[in-house]
Order: structure tokens, then sequence, then C-alpha cells
């Protein structure tokens, strides 16, 4: 059994992490800000998740090329590994959906029918989105392919047994699995074809749904088999990938929509093309993420603070305390002044409630997982 992760942190991708949590939050201080204008900040929201998917595929593919390289990959290994993910975030997720639902109850808010759904990550997985807990959407499409890459990576090994190279094999397993998600997305357009398209429809039943969305982690497992084959390469690069993957972000997010490419107009390339051209750019702009040299130690420190208590931040900000500070405070009576203080206690509430979240609760159940390292079953 070989799945230690190492103890050093990679500065670059803190800051990574740091800019999704981040925008994910501003782009719901929108709430706090009644009576004006701040749609555009709603694509900071959208691509802070697209940043987190492409990351966590960067940081779970590398940990199973690891494995593949290091073990037979057998199946207790693949069953350790889950054991390690599920450690890391079921705790808060299961602890947060409980908070969700007593609030629901305490206010009056209708629970949703399909509630058991929750408990298994199908709330969003083949079907509508209930707005009950909404933030855990992306949580579902993560938790699906920490479940499905394994597997095809233990089967593809079994099942191939000639190929010696284990890193082609990775490959061959990530391509696949991004076609067959994109596939999906297809399959998706071909079926609301003769239907009136329109933005909510996307985000309801295309951007949020886990049966379209997988591939989004998996170009990530693509991106860490080029780093991990051709690494002094990227870095020479990482100024000529950034701008690319910046230019091709910006058309994709700006650019063509400005220029009238609208779902009405363009199905098929916003229900087919729109995210996975989306998802190419930011894996271009990693490259220099990556290579970062870290500042003083005090900004270093505060970077990686907030990469820690990202998932805290992620599953508190929203549903949790904007939503609480919505109950005690009418913004709409609010004026400016007032909303960015509003905005300032927002920003405080969610660092340092994320802080104790992380300190009392989050990481001591991730250490628990330290426990199954030396089990006799994990270690025949």
């Amino acid at each position: 059994m070989n799945l230690k992760t190492g103890s050093s942190r990679i500065y670059g991708l803190d800051v990574y992490r740091a800019m999704a949590i981040g925008m994910v939050v501003i782009s719901h201080a929108n709430y706090i800000f009644q009576g004006y204008d701040f749609e555009g900040f709603q694509i900071l929201g959208v691509q802070g998740v697209e940043l987190f998917f492409v990351l966590s595929g960067f940081l779970i593919g590398g940990l199973l090329l690891r494995l593949l390289n290091t073990t037979t990959l057998h199946w207790r290994d693949v069953l350790y590994f889950w054991i390690r993910r599920w450690f890391r975030t079921l705790p808060l997720y299961y602890t947060m959906l409980l908070v969700n639902i007593i609030i629901a109850l305490i206010v009056g808010y209708g629970l949703p029918e399909n509630l058991w759904k929750y408990l298994f990550f199908l709330q969003n997985f083949w079907d509508y989105h209930t707005p009950f807990f909404p933030e855990s959407w992306s949580l579902s499409v993560e938790e699906y392919a920490y479940v499905l890459a394994p597997l095809c990576l233990y089967t593809g090994h079994k099942v191939f047994k000639k190929v010696q190279n284990k890193e082609t094999l990775f490959l061959a397993v990530s391509i696949f699995l991004v076609l067959l998600f994109f596939v999906t997305k297809w399959y998706y357009y071909s079926a609301v074809m003769e239907s009136v398209p329109s933005l909510n429809i996307w985000n309801a039943r295309l951007k949020s749904i886990v049966i379209y969305r997988l591939d989004a982690i998996f170009y990530g497992f693509i991106l860490v088999y080029y780093f991990n084959k051709y690494k002094t390469q990227l870095e020479r690069a990482k100024y000529i990938f950034f701008f690319l993957g910046l230019v091709l972000c910006v058309a994709v997010l700006i650019i063509m929509p400005l220029m009238g490419v609208t779902i009405e107009q363009f199905p098929f390339y916003w229900n087919v093309l729109y995210l996975p051209l989306n998802s190419i750019g930011l894996c271009l702009i990693m490259p220099l993420f990556y290579f970062l040299k870290p500042p003083r130690e005090r900004y270093a420190t505060i970077i990686k603070n907030i990469s820690l208590y990202s998932y805290a931040m992620y599953l508190l900000h929203y549903t949790f305390i904007l939503y609480l500070m919505q109950l005690w405070l009418d913004f709409n009576s609010l004026d400016i002044w007032q909303q960015m203080l509003c905005l300032l206690v927002y920003l405080m509430a969610t660092y340092f409630g994320s802080y104790l979240v992380y300190t009392y609760f989050e990481s001591p159940c991730t250490n628990l997982r330290e426990s199954f390292r030396n089990m006799r079953f994990f270690s025949e």
C-alpha cells in the first residue's frame, strides 16, 4: 500500500485553490447588494467551481497515477483510496446537510421530497437539482469522479495486463472518460433539440448534472499525465500556455456571448462545446500557477490558510452564513455603506467560521484515516 501524499505543499496550487474559493464567495456577495446590477459576479462563481473541478482532477489524478506506478493496483488499494477520500469529504458534507435540514425546519422552509438522494449524492445525478442545499451539486460531481476513476483504472489494469507502460494506460483511461462524458453532452443536446433553449434550463439541467459534468474533473487527469512526462517543457512554456488558456476562457465566457453567440441561436455550442472549452482553458493556465515562487512567509501563510479552509468555506458561506444574515437583515433597506459593512461581516464570518470548522472538525476527521494505514487488511 502506497498512497502517501507527502507533507510539502505547492504554493501555486494553493493560490489556484484560494482564487477558486474567493471567486465563489465573492460571487454570492451579490445578494447583499440588493438594488445594484452585479450580475457579472455570477460568472465569477461559475468559474470558481470550474477551477475546483480542474484542480481536483489534477490532484486526484496525480494520486492515482502514483498509485498505479508504485503498486500492482489490488482492489484493496482502490478501497483504501476511497476511504481516504471519504474521511476527507463526507463528515463535513453530512454535517452541513444536517445543519441545512435543521435550519429549514426551524424557518418553515419545505424540505424536498427527494431528500434521501442527498445521502448518496444523487440529488443532481441525472435530473434537475432542487434549490435545497444548492452548493452541493459540485460535490456530487467530485464524489462520483472519485468513485469512477479508480474503478476504470483498476479495470483497465486487469484487462490490459500486457500494457507495460502504466502511464500510457492512465492516459488512455483518462481520455476515454473525457470522451465518454463529452458524448453525454451530445446526447443531451440531441434530446432537447426540439425544445426552446434557455440559460435557466442549461444551468439547471446540464451545467450542474453529474452525468454531463464528470469530464471537467478528468481534464485534470490528462493534465497531470503531461506534467508527469513533460514537466520541464511545461515550465519553460508556462507563459505561452497561460496566455492561450486566458484567451480561450475570455473568448468562451465573454467574447462569444458579446458577439451574439447565445444559447437560443447556437444551442450546439452551448450544450456541447462551451463547458469543455472552458475546462481546457483552465488546464492551460495551471502550469503558470504550479511554478509560482512563494512570496514572503506571511503572505504565503495567508494563501495556504485560505486553501486549507476552502472546503469548509464552500459549505459554510452560502446556505449557512449568508442565509442566516438574510433572515436577520433586510438587505433591500440598507444603504451602500451598510451593505459594505455587511459584506465585511460576511467575509470575516466565512473566514473565521471556516477556520474553526477546519481546525476542530474537518482536520481531526481527515486525520482519522491514518488509523487505516497499518490495518492488516490493507497491508496484506
